[in-house]
């Protein structure tokens, strides 16, 4: 678990002195976005690795807490 933190506290170091992100990185270089990418997959890697481990199905879990945030956070109209 202490080397999934380490990956997540490299992704936030990525952007910590960018402020808002715009949708697709359109002021960031394609070499920043290689590793931004490359960040990504280290968490999601650990995080796959974490939840086979604990015997979580992430897949039915993710689906479950997007229902659960559905009925707490209904869109607005």
């Amino acid at each position: 678990m202490i080397p999934q933190v380490g990956e997540v506290g490299e992704l936030s170091e990525i952007f910590q002195w960018k402020g808002e992100v715009p949708k697709g990185l359109p002021d960031w270089k394609d070499e920043e976005k290689v590793h931004l990418g490359e960040e990504l997959s280290d968490v999601l890697l650990y995080l796959v690795r974490l939840s086979d481990i604990c015997g979580i199905d992430l897949g039915k879990a993710a689906l479950r807490k997007v229902e659960l945030n559905a009925i707490k956070y209904p869109p607005k109209k």
